[in-house]
């Protein structure tokens, strides 16, 4: 499959572009500047991930576009997520990609009323304007035409796990007190996601799986 890339060049994404080289797909990674660190096999597409011609133009003949896009700072760019998939949405009227896989979090939206005692409170005041912006960008999606996939993992970590459990938001029950979920494991979810066409129009919550009680 071919994918086009939206965040490659965060921790999250350069785990996927590899991921994905590695089993044989082609990538294509839209960034901001020339000389990003983006693995070599990739092809490199420079551009603003919020502009739906400069999108619409880098996914023509591309499978499905994959979105490991970050906030480094939510008071620089309090709408970036927003107005990334408010983007997205618009490109495929032009490009014919309808397939969207995208990275969200834990904490947003109607899983916060699922959070435990311990980080619910993190999520309504440190994450507070992070998790609105991926909020507001989700009602966008949720009221699109795309066959777009959530991906919601817990706190990120850098562990190699390769174990994780998943499960659709809706019939989650019980959580960690401190959810957590490899980058590893987010960018493989993403992948099989992509290439299996699972999830589609769902969220998933997705969790390093320790041997405790599951979701």
């Amino acid at each position: 499959m071919k994918f086009l890339v939206l965040g490659a060049t965060g921790r999250t994404g350069v785990l996927f572009v590899k991921k994905a080289l590695d089993e044989g797909h082609q990538v294509t990674a839209l960034v901001r500047r020339a000389g990003s660190s983006v693995d070599q096999r990739a092809q490199n597409v420079i551009g603003d991930v919020t502009a739906a011609a400069v999108i619409a133009k880098a996914a023509q003949g591309h499978d499905a576009i994959v979105s490991t896009l970050g906030v480094k700072s939510a008071g620089e760019t309090p709408t970036l997520i927003t107005d990334m998939v408010r983007a997205v949405i618009t490109s495929a009227k032009t490009s014919g990609v309808d397939r969207f896989v995208v990275l969200s979090a834990f904490g947003v939206g109607d899983s916060l009323a699922k959070a435990s005692f311990l980080v619910g409170p993190l999520f309504r005041t440190v994450l507070r304007k992070t998790y609105a912006d991926k909020a507001a960008s989700e009602v966008l999606l949720k009221a699109s035409d795309l066959k777009w996939t959530l991906e919601y993992p817990g706190a990120l970590n850098n562990g190699d796990s390769t174990r994780y459990s998943t499960a659709v938001l809706e019939d989650v029950k019980k959580t960690p007190i401190f959810p957590s979920t490899s980058r590893t494991n987010v960018a493989d979810f993403l992948l099989r996601s992509a290439v299996g066409g699972t999830f589609i129009r769902q969220t998933a919550v997705v969790l390093d799986d320790r041997g405790r009680s599951r979701m």
